[in-house]
């Protein structure tokens, strides 16, 4: 397979698959998104650019369909996790080897990502979405805190932070199991990338 074939077929994959997620997760009204996984296997498996470009278009491919068109600024939540992967993943943490590191990395991105949510929510759409499936949490602590922007604050830590070391584990696990899988399918191709 060529480069470009590989990466346009990962690109296609990280799209597909996290738009599936996100469908699936939003059908069960799940209090999570789980809709990073594919990219974060696509930065493992593919690379950086991989990441980027599937994420970006399944951020598109939302906003097109399911969002509505202003929601397209989420394409910068998608590449956040990517970069992050990268960064993690460079760094050793994004291994199941290293069960700690990896879910340091996850809480690392969920933190950085659920303050961007809360940016995004403040400055792009006015205030947190008032139908999502993750409005149970703020409703939870705006009772506790009595303040709507610690709720926002709190609950998208809350949720960012679940979903992200969620999906860097499927990513890791799923990473492994693709490489575990090409490598017995082309054992003379056992020390290439897939």
């Amino acid at each position: 397979m060529t480069a470009r074939r590989r990466f346009v077929t990962l690109v296609v994959a990280v799209l597909l698959l996290d738009y599936a997620t996100a469908l699936v997760a939003q059908v069960l009204e799940l209090p999570f998104y789980l809709d990073t996984w594919a990219t974060s296997t696509g930065v493992i498996v593919g690379g950086l650019a991989v990441g980027i470009v599937g994420g970006v278009l399944y951020s598109w491919l939302m906003a097109a369909t399911v969002w509505g068109t202003a929601a397209s600024v989420w394409c910068l939540s998608s590449t956040m996790a990517a970069l992050c992967t990268w960064a993690f993943l460079r760094r050793g943490w994004v291994s199941i080897e290293r069960p700690f590191a990896m879910v340091g990395s996850g809480v690392a991105t969920g933190i950085v990502n659920g303050c961007l949510s809360v940016l995004i929510y403040r400055y792009v759409f006015g205030s947190a979405p008032a139908s999502d499936n993750t409005r149970v949490f703020r409703e939870l602590l705006q009772a506790s805190l009595g303040s709507s922007g610690l709720a926002l604050l709190g609950a998208s830590m809350v949720v960012e932070v679940a979903d992200k070391t969620v999906s860097i584990i499927v990513a890791a696990a799923t990473a492994f199991l693709l490489r575990d899988a090409y490598r017995r399918a082309r054992p003379h191709h056992a020390a290439g990338r897939i």
